[in-house]
């Protein structure tokens, strides 16, 4: 159950594609996604994502640089106005339908299907997502160019 103070905000559902590209400052999504972070901050959207996709983004960060880098993010990352949600079993169930139909990431799995359950749009410009909201399984909160 949302508190009350949310009950009337809009729900974004962050993939872990919008997180990296602030992370690494690409433009023009930075500026979007702090815009957005921002938004948040003032309470007038409500940001989620699933654990799963917060260690999609640890895990990118550790491949990319190292360890140490991928810390200092996710605790930076734990101050920001991000609910981060843990896996149900709704939630691996959902994700695992997607998976099994579509041509998509485990991971991104999960975010769509948090994304659904939410009935939010996903924050993201990973193309992958493309054929879901054309199917109209999910809407998407586009960054992407």
């Amino acid at each position: 159950m949302m508190p009350r103070s949310l009950v009337n905000v809009p729900v974004l559902v962050v993939d872990a594609w919008p997180v990296l590209e602030w992370f690494y400052k690409r433009s023009p999504v930075v500026n979007l996604f702090t815009n957005m972070l921002e938004s948040a901050s003032r309470g007038e959207i409500h940001l989620c994502m699933s654990r799963l996709n917060l260690g999609e983004v640890y895990y990118s960060v550790v491949k990319k640089y190292d360890e140490t880098a991928a810390g200092l993010l996710m605790r930076h990352l734990r101050a920001l106005p991000i609910e981060i949600i843990s896996v149900s079993d709704s939630h691996v169930d959902v994700a695992a339908r997607l998976k099994g139909v579509h041509n998509i990431s485990y991971a991104d799995a999960f975010g769509a299907a948090l994304s659904i359950e939410r009935n939010a749009p996903l924050v993201t410009g990973d193309s992958d997502f493309l054929p879901l909201a054309s199917a109209n399984i999910l809407s998407l909160h586009w960054l992407g160019v």
